[in-house]
């Protein structure tokens, strides 16, 4: 992680940081890394409420859990 972004230790992802956030600015990382095909959306490009919405999906395929 720290390869894609220096301010990304060990330390500061374990003790400041929860897990859906080190696993979106990976996801990020490696988009921005290796660019998808034309015509296929990035994640970062998505607005607040697309990532809502891809959240409650995901909760209510028992992908994750909510709160």
């Amino acid at each position: 992680m720290a390869l894609l972004y220096p301010w990304a230790t060990k330390e500061y992802l374990l003790w400041k940081m929860s897990l859906p956030q080190i696993i979106m600015y990976h996801t990020v990382g490696l988009e921005e890394k290796y660019p998808k095909a034309k015509g296929q959306d990035k994640l970062a490009d998505k607005s607040y409420s697309e990532l809502k919405a891809i959240k409650e999906k995901m909760i209510n395929d028992g992908l994750i859990k909510g709160k």
